[in-house]
């Protein structure tokens, strides 16, 4: 699976370089218009007979600049909504924890250690690492799935402990 923070940076990059790219061929552009351009004393615009004002070109490419510029900006805020976009497992974890905060006792227990099996623990697990009788880890699964903080998932003769998204 791609790794989307690493497609975000990338396409940030390439709206950096975008940037100055074309702010370097914009600015050429506008010095290559101007050069040999002359102002009379009150400001007017001299230029030869027939030829064209060099402002009126450079009004022609306002247009692209702010368009290019308004495209770069999309593209980068584009790259950075992919950076800071969470997974669904960080995005269950971090509603875990929230949660968890209310929990108290062996629920909590019970909490932390499928939070810290990375979201999925089998039920004899638990059992096992708790060192308390199945009757007791039903009971406590229990409460923690009407709270909705996890879901189980019939595999074979166990479930699955998985924390809810």
């Amino acid at each position: 699976m791609v790794n989307l923070k690493f497609v975000g940076i990338g396409i940030m990059v390439a709206a950096v370089v975008l940037f100055f790219v074309g702010f370097s061929y914009i600015r050429a552009a506008e010095q290559a218009l101007l050069s040999g351009h002359t102002e009379g004393v009150n400001g007017e615009c001299e230029h030869p007979t027939g030829a064209t004002c060099p402002y009126e070109q450079l009004n022609k490419l306002a247009v692209p600049k702010y368009v290019g510029l308004f495209g770069d900006i999309a593209l980068f805020g584009f790259g950075l909504l992919l950076f800071l976009k969470k997974k669904p497992e960080e995005k269950a974890l971090h509603h875990a924890h929230k949660a968890a905060k209310s929990l108290g006792g062996d629920e909590a227990k019970v909490f932390d250690l499928v939070v810290q099996s990375k979201g999925t623990l089998y039920q004899h697990e638990l059992v096992e690492k708790l060192q308390l009788s199945k009757v007791q880890v039903t009971r406590l699964l229990d409460r923690l799935e009407g709270q909705g903080l996890i879901e189980r998932k019939r595999r074979g003769m166990t479930n699955l402990i998985v924390l809810k998204q």
